[in-house]
């Protein structure tokens, strides 16, 4: 079989792996969702914390004024509040940034599923090579011109030992590198 004549059966393949309007509709507002579930969550315990500091200084403020704590402890622990904050700020700007940037990929992934046959008729071959490992373990055609495919797992690409030991790590309460 020429290598012209299986591109083609591929090509009518990938009209298969589309998903529909209503499917991408529904999965991206499964998806989406949950990023808020998830984002209020790690909002929440960030403003918690947040408040926890800002009554620890006012505390220490008020220690200070009874004459309770000299005011080389309270400037001493006064920036260490002040640090704090600033961490604190920094992540909950950099933890709304992520959700971005993660609401933005699924659009984009979800806009890829719903048009994959007409990306990959119109890329060129090198992205259509791409396009084939992204989704794709192997495809198989059969004496009748039936394609056969098999998927790939989106999560394949993430089992590799460093990250297994990353999260073990993390597990115990450590931190991970980076």
């Amino acid at each position: 079989m020429l290598i012209e004549q299986v591109e083609r059966l591929v090509e009518r393949f990938y009209v298969k792996v589309q998903i529909d309007a209503e499917t991408t509709q529904a999965v991206s507002g499964m998806i989406h969702a949950r990023f808020d579930e998830m984002m209020a969550e790690g909002a929440a315990e960030l403003a918690t914390r947040r408040t926890q500091l800002e009554s620890e200084r006012q505390k220490l403020l008020q220690a200070h004024y009874a004459g309770a704590i000299p005011l080389d402890l309270l400037k001493k622990e006064q920036d260490r509040i002040t640090a704090s904050l600033e961490t604190i700020e920094h992540r909950i700007t950099a933890h709304h940034g992520h959700y971005a940037a993660a609401r933005e990929n699924l659009d984009d992934s979800l806009k890829l599923l719903s048009n994959a046959a007409d990306i990959y008729e119109h890329t060129d071959d090198a992205n259509r090579r791409l396009l084939k490992q992204a989704l794709f373990k192997a495809i198989y055609i059969d004496e009748d011109n039936d394609v056969r495919v098999g998927y790939r797992n989106p999560y394949d690409g993430l089992s590799t030992p460093r990250l297994h030991a990353d999260a073990e790590l993390v597990g115990r309460g450590e931190k991970g590198p980076g």
